[in-house]
Parts: C-alpha cells; sequence; structure tokens
C-alpha cells in the first residue's frame, strides 16, 4: 500500500491484539494486554494517512455501520466513531435516517460493509466524498482473577469515492485496566483512536474541517504592488486565526502569503511585493486551536495598481533669465507620491534633473541654465514603490539671451578733469543696471569703471576713481577718453557693447605772458602781467625764489580782474625771480610762466675820505660825496657815552660841528649819506680829533 502508515504500541499493550473471541465470552487476561488505569488517551493505535489527504477536501462523509460480531454492536460503536467524528468539526456526516432512505431505494443494506467497491457504490448514491467502513473483531470480557474486564478491537478506514483509495486507517485492540462497561469502555476508546488519528492527520496535512466555518472574504483591493485582503471574523473559539494562500490563476495552485489572527474586530492583510497591473487570486483558511483548518474561501480575484498614469498640461515657459519655469496638471491619483523631471538639449540624451515630492506638485523652476539656449523637458509621475508613468508630452523653451545694447551714449567734453555721460535707458524688465567701461586709447583695453543700479538711470559723471590708499585720482587734464555701456540684468548677464563715445577733458590755462617788474623799488618789487585769455580764470598765483630754480615759494595771488602784484618788505638792494600761473575757476591751474628776476633798490654807499679838523675855534668834519645821483643829505652823528648822538646835517660833503669844544677833550665822529627815498647808508669809518 502506498502511503504513510504511523504505528505505536501502548506502554504496556502488545501489539496485534485482533481476538477471536465471540460476544460476552470470558476468558483468562494476559496482563500484558492490559489497557492501565488514566491510559485510554496513551493508547498508540496503528494509523495510516494517505499523502492525497491532504490534497482533497472531504466535506461531506458518510459513516456506515461497522461489521461486528453482531448488526448492534457494529451499529453502537460506528455510532460512537461518528459522534467522535462530529465533535473534531472535521466532516458533515450522513445522517442514517438519510442513508437508510437512499440505500432502502436501491435494496442495499446497511450491515457491515466492508469492500470498497460498495463503499464506493453507496458514497455515490449519497452524494458524499469519502465512507467509513470498520470492523469489530473483538467485543466482550475476559476473566482478570475476580474481575471481568472488557477487551475490545476495532478497525476503521475511510474510502475516497472517486477512485476507491484509502484516505485512512486506524486500528487497535486494548482490555479495560479495571472493570467497566463494554459500551463505555467503548465510548473512551473510540474517543482515543479518532483524537489519534486525527492528530496524525494533522501531522500529514490533512487538517481541513468541514464543520468549521467557511471564511468570508468581506472585501478585497489592489493597492501599489500590493493587495488588500479583508476577512470577515468568525468567532475566536471556532477560529483562531486565518491563512491566506494566492495563486496566479483560480484554478491553479495556491501558496500561503501569510497569516493573520483572528481578533473578532478587524481581520485584514496586506500581500506586499507584488508586480505592477497583476492580476491575483486569493483564498483563505481558517484555523482553530486544534490546528484544524476549514474549507477555503471562493477565491477572489484582484489586480495590483499598474504605473500612474501619464502627467498631462506640461508647459514650458520661454524667455526667462537663465530658467525655465515648468507647469503641468497635478495628478489625481492617490498612489502617486511625487514626479521626475527630465530634459535634455540638442543632441542629448535624457537626463532626470530633480525629483519632487508630493503628489500635488504641479511646477518647477529649472535654474542655473545657459543663456539664449533651447531645452526640452517632460514628467514622469511615480508612486510610493518608485514606479513611474509613462513620460508626459514634451515640451520645449529657450531661455533668454543677453539684455539690447545700450542706445544714445554721449560724451561730453571740455569739463574739468570728468566726462559727464547719458545714455537712453533699456526698457527691458529683466535689466537692473549698468556697466560702463573706459579706456585712454581707441583701440582698448577697456576697464569697467562703474556698476550703475537701476535700469531707469541714465546719466553717470565720470570723475576718476579712488586709488591707493584713498587718494583720489581724478582724469588728467586735455585728454581723450573713450567709452562704452553695456546694460546688465538680474543674474548680471551683460549686453553687447554699446557704440562708443568719446569725450576731451577741459585743458588747463595757458601759461601766463607779459610779466615785467618794476626796477629800484625801494623794499618792494612790483609785477605785471598780461590777462590769460580764458574766459573763467579765478585768480593768478604769484610765485618767487632766490633763483630761477628755486621759484616755488607762494607770495601771494590776485583775482582774475588784477593783473598787477606787489611783493613788499623785502631787502634793500636784494634780487629776486617771479613766475606766476592762471587758476581757473573749475580749480584746474594752469602752467607756469616764465622766470623774471627784479632787484630792491640797494642804500646809499657809506661816505669816503672822512676827515676832522680844529680851526679857528670849531671842529670842521668832510667827505668825499657820494657816486649816488639822488643823495640829498648826510647825516653825521658824534659818539657819546653809550650811543652815537646826532651831531647835524649836511646838503654837501662837509659839516661843522657847533657843540661844546674844550681843551683835550676827544670828538669822534661818522657820517651816513641819505638819498632821496630816505635811504640811508650805512655808517662811514669813525674819525677822532682830539682838542688842542
Amino acid at each position: 500500500m502506498n502511503g504513510i502508515f504511523v504505528s505505536r504500541i501502548s506502554r504496556i499493550a502488545a501489539a496485534g491484539l485482533f481476538l477471536a473471541a465471540s460476544c460476552g465470552s470470558s476468558q483468562k487476561v494476559d496482563r500484558g494486554e492490559m489497557l492501565m488505569p488514566d491510559g485510554y488517551k496513551d493508547v498508540k493505535a496503528t494509523i495510516y494517512v494517505s499523502p492525497v489527504a491532504s490534497q482533497r477536501i472531504y466535506q461531506k462523509v458518510a459513516v456506515l455501520p461497522f461489521k461486528a460480531p453482531t448488526d448492534l454492536i457494529g451499529s453502537s460503536i460506528s455510532d460512537l466513531f461518528a459522534t467522535a467524528l462530529l465533535k473534531t468539526n472535521k466532516y458533515n456526516l450522513v445522517e442514517r435516517s438519510q442513508m437508510e432512505q437512499v440505500l432502502g431505494e436501491q435494496a442495499l443494506g446497511l450491515k457491515g460493509v466492508t469492500e470498497s467497491a460498495v463503499a464506493i457504490r453507496v458514497g455515490k448514491m449519497l452524494g458524499v466524498q469519502g465512507v467509513i467502513v470498520g470492523t469489530v473483531p473483538e467485543y466482550g470480557s475476559k476473566a482478570s482473577g475476580a474481575s471481568e474486564l472488557s477487551a475490545i478491537g476495532i478497525n476503521a478506514r475511510m474510502i475516497d469515492v472517486s477512485d476507491g483509495g484509502v484516505v485512512w486507517s486506524v486500528s487497535d485492540s486494548a482490555i479495560s485496566p479495571s472493570p467497566i462497561g463494554l459500551s463505555s469502555f467503548a465510548k473512551r476508546m473510540v474517543d482515543n483512536l479518532v483524537s489519534q488519528l486525527f492528530q496524525e492527520a494533522i501531522k500529514a496535512g490533512d487538517t481541513v474541517a468541514a464543520n468549521l466555518p467557511v471564511p468570508q472574504i468581506a472585501s478585497s483591493r489592489g493597492g501599489v504592488r500590493s493587495v488588500f485582503i479583508q476577512v470577515v471574523p468568525d468567532s475566536p473559539e471556532a477560529v483562531e486565526s486565518y491563512t491566506v494562500l494566492r495563486g496566479r490563476t483560480e484554478s491553479g495552485s495556491y501558496q500561503e502569503v501569510g497569516k493573520v489572527e483572528n481578533s473578532s474586530r478587524n481581520v485584514s492583510f496586506e500581500d506586499r511585493n507584488l508586480l505592477d497591473a497583476e492580476t491575483y487570486h486569493y483564498k483563505v483558511v481558517g484555523r482553530n486551536r486544534s490546528g484544524m483548518t476549514t474549507v477555503p474561501s471562493q477565491p477572489v480575484r484582484v489586480t495590483t495598481v499598474g504605473p500612474p498614469d501619464a502627467v498631462t498640461g506640461l508647459s514650458a515657459q520661454s524667455g526667462l533669465i537663465r530658467k525655465v519655469i515648468l507647469q503641468w496638471q497635478a495628478s489625481f491619483d492617490p498612489n502617486v507620491k511625487g514626479y521626475n523631471v527630465y530634459r535634455r538639449t540638442s543632441g542629448d540624451t535624457w537626463a532626470k534633473i530633480k525629483t519632487l515630492d508630493g503628489q500635488s506638485r504641479a511646477s518647477y523652476t529649472d535654474e542655473g541654465l545657459d543663456d539664449e539656449k533651447a531645452y526640452t523637458y517632460r514628467i514622469a509621475a511615480f508612486n510610493v514603490v518608485e514606479t513611474e508613468s509613462p513620460p508626459s508630452r514634451t515640451a520645449a523653451a529657450t531661455t533668454k539671451g543677453p539684455p539690447s545694447p545700450v542706445t544714445g551714449l554721449k560724451a561730453a567734453s571740455g569739463e574739468a578733469r570728468k566726462v559727464s555721460l547719458s545714455w537712453n535707458p533699456v526698457n527691458e524688465p529683466e535689466v537692473k543696471g549698468y556697466a560702463v567701461y573706459r579706456a585712454s586709447h581707441e583701440s582698448g583695453p577697456f576697464e569697467m569703471i562703474k556698476s550703475i543700479e537701476g535700469r531707469e538711470q541714465t546719466q553717470f559723471e565720470d570723475g576718476g576713481k579712488k586709488g591707493y590708499f584713498s587718494e583720489e585720482a581724478s582724469l588728467s587734464d586735455e585728454t581723450r577718453y573713450y567709452y562704452k555701456l553695456r546694460a546688465v540684468n538680474v543674474v548680471d548677464v551683460e549686453s553687447p557693447d554699446s557704440r562708443r563715445a568719446i569725450a576731451v577733458t577741459k585743458p588747463v590755462p595757458t601759461p601766463v605772458t607779459g610779466i615785467r617788474t618794476g626796477e629800484k623799488e625801494v623794499k618792494r618789487i612790483t609785477v605785471e602781467w598780461e590777462p590769460n585769455p580764458e574766459s573763467d580764470i579765478a585768480k593768478y598765483e604769484i610765485f618767487r625764489g632766490e633763483d630761477p630754480a628755486s621759484t616755488n615759494k607762494n607770495v601771494g595771488e590776485v583775482s582774475a580782474s588784477t593783473y598787477r602784484f606787489v611783493d613788499k618788505d623785502l631787502k634793500d638792494g636784494s634780487t629776486h625771480h617771479y613766475r606766476l600761473r592762471a587758476v581757473d575757476k573749475d580749480g584746474l591751474i594752469g602752467k607756469f610762466s616764465i622766470v623774471v628776476q627784479s632787484s630792491t633798490k640797494p642804500l646809499p654807499k657809506n661816505p669816503q675820505g672822512i676827515k676832522a679838523v680844529f680851526d679857528g675855534g670849531q671842529v670842521l668834519v668832510s667827505w668825499k660825496p657820494n657816486p649816488e645821483p639822488d643823495i640829498v643829505k648826510y647825516a653825521v652823528s658824534q659818539k657819546g657815552f653809550m650811543f652815537w648822538d646826532k651831531a647835524g646835517e649836511a646838503s654837501g660833503p662837509s659839516f661843522a660841528f657847533r657843540g661844546e669844544v674844550k681843551k683835550g677833550k676827544t670828538l669822534t665822529f661818522r657820517v651816513t649819506a641819505v638819498d632821496g627815498t630816505g635811504l640811508e647808508s650805512e655808517p662811514s669809518e669813525e674819525i677822532s680829533l682830539v682838542i688842542p
């Protein structure tokens, strides 16, 4: 026989106790055949479970009367067997009355059916999947000392009506350990046999119990690579847990994919890691605390969610500075987690540039792009497991190029160390200002000298720029400068160059001309000159030096309407050198004039050849006449105790002293010459005379 045999012997009972004793006979008990107290549940019967038992479901089963020494015994044991089976909830049993009716109509009796062929025939008439038949080879008592002990032997098997195969079989013989009625001992023995049978059946995988409530799938729905199954919960007393089975076809094989405890409130299961847009079939099997399982539920067909639908309404905005704004219709699919943005330029492959989280996202700004360049975009939605939708339709955009060139650039010439620039505004909203470039030569190089903020600004005064140590570095005088402008947008992209503008700065005043000086003036020198030809002269500056190379001392300045300067408080007979320069109203300083020279009038020479004689009672002082033609007088001084005292004046080269004259007294004189301007010479040599 092709099957699984489970053969175990109780702790004391010997194997092979198929007793042939007649009903009610009494024999001497062999202690090795006795079932010990409390050992009813420990008797190990010979059990066989067919491999097909776990592969087929026997919902409806008929228990035929067992063949026994008497019909009553056979019916009684079969009834006990049916009652024990009902307690397991494994089979739905046909009522005896139903069997009698069907078989009576076919003129078949129910007395001790054992042949498989007959069992199959009966089973088909009853509409069952299995028929249980059995024999009771022993049903009586044995003497044990003064006591009578019960002795029973039972063989049972279930036959598959579809093919006549044995689904399972169980057999055992036992003797009661103490005096007990046959019916009571039979019940205990049958309960023990059935319990062991179904423990072994469970081990062999035959767990389906037809009387357990068949699970009802309340709802099912497909998710993203997942399926949600909800079961109507049964009483936890009847069903402890549920096993979820999955198959790819309704009639194909099913595999266990999960278990869930019966909470009697919410029994649900999520099957994950499935394929997108695939159809699956599910059944649910309940299991009780004994390990018996229910008949599988009716299968349900569920299809997982496929990739999101393609994004619609994609648009790309052109004409923006180094960026493109994308917009699209947000997906209404609750499984959408976000969007992937793809971009390509001419000739390039598609590249993912951004992942955006959020189902409701409907726009994106692609920044940091090149100027005046075309870009193409497409969008793909993705769900919670990163599955992408088909790509959207493409949308193309071109970024804005540089601003338009500046027009109307003008540069004003003739300004003092500066150039005023003006131009027309560039009326483009993205322009934020202008960059001013300057060069000293037409061929360049041009240097940016100023960044001007504000699109509406249209003027700039170039006054040079700060040099090192914060000293002002102005533009040079009478110098040609070249200018160009560029408009600048908000990302500092500059426009092409404007047309160039040229300006020449204002020249400094020309050197002062016509300089002349007075001659031989007393203690001063007068300088005169011709007025400068410039109309905006503010003043003239006069510089003096003691030699032509050092005329650096500014000794004065006069207004533009004055062409004469008197240098006063000079030394007599001193020579000085002068040069001048004009300064205009803008502060431009002209070049120096030529250097001129002049001298102040010198003092008369001190008188020479002084003599003193005493003659005729008076002292006569004489000297040589001075060579200067403008000598108007001579001053004669007499030496006193501490100072020189004025003795008198003379218009000619002699002087008669009329002071006190005493014999033996020494008189000392000296003489100075005075010209017509009042200049007085240094004193002559002293002359002394002793009065005789």
